[in-house]
C-alpha cells in the first residue's frame, strides 16, 4: 500500500488535509499529515524553527512510513524539495500542490518575490520573527473559491509563520531524485499561475494537472484534488519516465 505524506504550507497545519485523508483512504491509500514545527498542535517556539527542522520533520515521517509519495502545498513544496534533496531514497515521488519548486541555493521567499502577485506590505503582516496575513485579506488570499464556512473554520486555526525557513537556501539535490508532478491552481491569489508555471517548467515533470480553484483546493475541490493525487501516485508506482511539461490535465472545481 502506498503511503501519501501530506505537508501543509505557511500558517496552516495537518488539519487542512481533513477532507483529503478519508478520500485517499477510500481509494486504498494510507494518508498521513504532519504538523510542522510551530504549526497546528506543535508548540515549538518560532525562534527554533529552521528549514532544517522542517526537513527533519518531513524525513522522519517519510522514514517511518516510506518510501512515501509526498504532497507539498505552497511552502510545503519547498520543504519536500529540501527533504528529498537530503534523503531522496525516502520518497517514491513528489507532488507539488501550487507549491514552491526551488533549485538548490534558492530560497522560498526569493521565489515568492518573483511573483506578479507579490504585494509587499499590503497582504503580509510582519511581526518579530514571524509573518501572518492581514485578517481582512485572509479569505481573498487563501480561500477565494471556498465555501465561506470552510474558510471561517480554517482562518480560526491559522498560526504565525516563522521567517527563518523562508530565507534559508535549499540544499543541492542528491541523485537520483524521485519523480515530480505538479497540480496548478488556476485562481490562486497566493501564488500566481504565472509563477507556478515558471517554477515547474524548470524541472522534468511526470505530469501537470490544473484545478480551477483558489490556493486551497483541499477545501474548495477536495474530490478533484484527491483524484489528481491518486493519479500521480499511481503513475509513480508504475515507474513512468518523467518528460518535460508532459500530461497537462484540466479538472474543474
Amino acid at each position: 500500500m502506498t503511503t501519501i505524506l501530506l505537508v501543509h504550507g505557511s500558517c496552516h497545519g495537518a488539519w487542512c488535509w481533513e477532507k483529503i485523508i478519508p478520500r485517499l483512504g477510500a481509494q486504498g491509500f494510507k494518508a498521513i499529515a504532519i504538523d510542522l514545527p510551530s504549526h497546528g498542535q506543535d508548540d515549538t517556539p518560532w525562534w527554533r524553527v529552521t528549514l532544517g527542522a522542517y526537513a527533519r520533520a518531513v524525513c522522519d515521517a517519510a522514514r517511518a512510513h516510506g518510501p512515501v509519495v509526498a504532497v507539498g502545498h505552497s511552502m510545503g513544496g519547498g520543504l519536500i524539495t529540501q527533504a528529498a534533496n537530503e534523503e531522496p531514497d525516502l520518497f517514491a515521488g513528489l507532488i507539488y500542490l501550487s507549491g514552491f519548486v526551488p533549485k538548490g541555493g534558492e530560497t522560498i521567499l526569493g521565489l515568492a518575490r518573483r511573483d506578479p502577485l507579490w504585494r509587499g506590505f499590503s497582504v503580509p503582516r510582519y511581526h518579530v520573527g514571524t509573518i501572518t496575513v492581514w485578517p481582512e485579506r485572509m479569505v481573498d488570499t487563501f480561500y477565494n473559491t471556498c465555501d465561506p464556512r470552510d474558510a471561517e473554520r480554517a482562518i480560526a486555526r491559522l498560526t504565525p509563520q516563522p521567517m527563518f525557513p523562508l530565507v534559508q537556501p535549499i540544499a543541492k539535490a542528491r541523485e537520483p531524485q524521485p519523480p515530480k508532478a505538479f497540480i496548478e491552481c488556476a485562481r490562486d491569489n497566493t501564488i500566481s499561475l504565472e509563477l507556478q508555471r515558471y517554477m515547474h517548467a524548470r524541472f522534468e515533470m511526470t505530469g501537470v494537472a490544473t484545478l480551477d480553484t483558489d490556493h486551497s483546493p483541499f477545501y474548495s475541490a477536495p474530490s478533484q484534488l484527491t483524484a489528481e493525487i491518486v493519479n500521480f501516485a499511481n503513475t509513480f508506482a508504475g515507474a513512468a519516465a518523467p518528460v518535460q511539461g508532459a500530461g497537462k490535465v484540466a479538472a474543474r472545481a
